[in-house]
């Protein structure tokens, strides 16, 4: 009897040692839990910083598009000062696009990814005839005013002293679309009985007038068909000299000192009054066209009927047969 208390009596006593050591336990898996909790939802449960917003830009866009004349980097420098002063004046939020060659900026604004651009004059003409652009505006420097020249460039080293010698040799054009560049290049070569596609050893496409300038200059190539402003300019800079070219022909004069800015077609009429007045206030805005005005001037009203002479040229030359369909999913982003 004694035997059987005694028994029960430790059987109390380990489940209330059982009980007490259950509880220690439990509280410290609660407050354990709780304290992972808290890790994981980084405390914002005591948090009592404001949420953070992010400002949304509701203006209105306006894209812009070029080709470089040099170098894309040069081009997006060039410009910037202009497009800081376009958001100014007109309100928009003016995004900049420069593309690798003149048949990705038409085929930008065809398919209306671009409202206003950057051309040459030969460029505009197909600009107007592929995407309906309208020109608005030109330049005028004081170097030129309001024409420039192609010029046929060649390494002294070569020997070539006439445009006649440029058979069997080779010779680098810019870009297809440009005026100087190309078209107005090879209409003095044909009027001088050379074929470029027949007499010409070798004729390449570099893209922009610098590269076509320092492939003469480190003798890649034995001649070049450039703009006299784009050469004139790294002349200044000192890029070029005496030693790396020689010219042997220059053009007649070329309308538009080498830039037409245009709308594309189905702009607002309010969106063209805006981009029209911002741009010719430029001029008197100090710094708004920034190394722009330097190097190709100010800005200067021209009409679609001044470019009537580039269409006769590209007509007589057989280079106006062009299609839409061929300026369709184009992109040629830098």
């Amino acid at each position: 009897m004694i035997k059987s208390l005694a028994i029960r009596g430790c059987l109390k006593v380990w489940d209330l040692r059982v009980n007490l050591n259950r509880n220690y336990w439990l509280k410290r898996a609660w407050f354990g839990l709780c304290i992972a909790i808290l890790i994981m939802s980084g405390g914002c449960a005591f948090s009592t910083r404001p949420a953070v917003t992010l400002p949304v830009d509701h203006r209105p866009v306006l894209h812009i598009g070029a080709c470089p004349g040099e170098s894309v980097e040069k081009t997006r420098d060039q410009l910037q000062p202009l497009m800081a002063y376009l958001e100014k004046k007109t309100g928009y939020r003016v995004e900049l696009t420069v593309t690798q060659d003149y048949k990705s900026i038409i085929s930008k604004m065809y398919q209306k990814q671009i409202d206003v651009a950057w051309f040459g004059p030969f460029s505009y003409i197909l600009a107007q005839k592929i995407a309906g652009a309208q020109a608005f505006a030109g330049t005028e420097n004081n170097k030129s005013g309001k024409v420039y020249y192609s010029m046929l460039i060649v390494h002294p080293e070569t020997g070539i002293e006439s445009v006649r010698q440029l058979t069997g040799h080779s010779l680098a054009f810019t870009d297809p679309g440009s005026t100087s560049g190309y078209l107005i290049p090879k209409a003095m070569l044909l009027k001088y009985g050379i074929d470029p596609d027949k007499d010409i050893k070798s004729a390449v496409f570099l893209g922009h007038h610098e590269a076509a300038i320092q492939a003469v200059k480190k003798r890649s190539v034995d001649a070049a068909a450039v703009s006299s402003i784009i050469l004139g300019n790294m002349r200044e800079k000192g890029m070029v000299g005496d030693n790396d070219y020689r010219i042997i022909q220059t053009s007649e004069a070329i309308p538009g000192s080498g830039t037409v800015w245009a709308y594309r077609a189905g702009l607002s009429a309010d969106s063209k009054a805006k981009v029209k007045e911002a741009f010719f206030s430029a001029n008197q805005e100090e710094g708004a066209l920034g190394i722009f005005a330097a190097e190709f001037g100010s800005f200067v009203p021209v009409e679609d009927q001044d470019y009537d002479i580039i269409r006769e040229i590209s007509r007589l030359l057989g280079m106006d047969a062009i299609r839409r369909v061929d300026y369709e999913h184009i992109n040629g982003d830098s």
